[in-house]
C-alpha cells in the first residue's frame, strides 16, 4: 500500500512538472540610433563615451550586440559620433579587430532614426 501511495504521488509531482511552462531567458533586441555626425546639441543630453570591441579578428556586425547593450545600461538611445571600423591592436595575433565607438546621448523627443540620417543597430 505505501509503494503504491509514493508512486502515485510521484507520478503526480512528475505530471505537474510536465505541464508547467518552460521559462524563455530570451530577452526584447535592443535597438539604438546611430548617427555619424553631431547634431544640433539642443536635441539631446549628452550621457557617455561608449566603446565595444572584439579581442580579435572578425567583423564589426559580431560586436554590434555588445555595442547596443552597453548604450542601453548608461541609459542612452542614440548614438552620435558614431564610428566602427577595423582597428590595429597591439599583441600580433590581435593584429586587426573589429571596433565601435561613439557618444550615448538620451534624444529629448521620439527618435526618428531616418530623419535624422542615422542607421539603426
Amino acid at each position: 500500500m505505501l509503494k503504491t501511495f509514493t508512486l502515485t504521488a510521484c507520478l503526480l509531482g512528475l505530471s505537474s512538472l510536465a505541464m508547467a511552462k518552460p521559462e524563455t531567458t530570451e530577452q526584447p533586441a535592443l535597438h539604438i540610433c546611430a548617427i555619424k555626425g553631431k547634431p544640433s546639441p539642443e536635441q539631446y543630453k549628452t550621457i557617455k563615451r561608449v566603446i565595444a570591441a572584439k579581442g580579435t579578428y572578425g567583423s564589426v556586425e559580431e560586436v554590434y550586440p555588445r555595442f547596443v547593450e552597453r548604450v542601453h545600461q548608461t541609459g542612452g538611445d542614440v548614438v552620435i559620433n558614431y564610428r566602427a571600423s577595423q582597428r590595429f591592436g597591439f599583441w600580433p595575433w590581435r593584429f586587426v579587430r573589429p571596433v565601435i565607438y561613439g557618444t550615448a546621448v538620451k534624444w529629448n523627443t521620439p527618435v526618428d532614426c531616418k530623419a535624422l540620417g542615422g542607421t539603426e543597430i
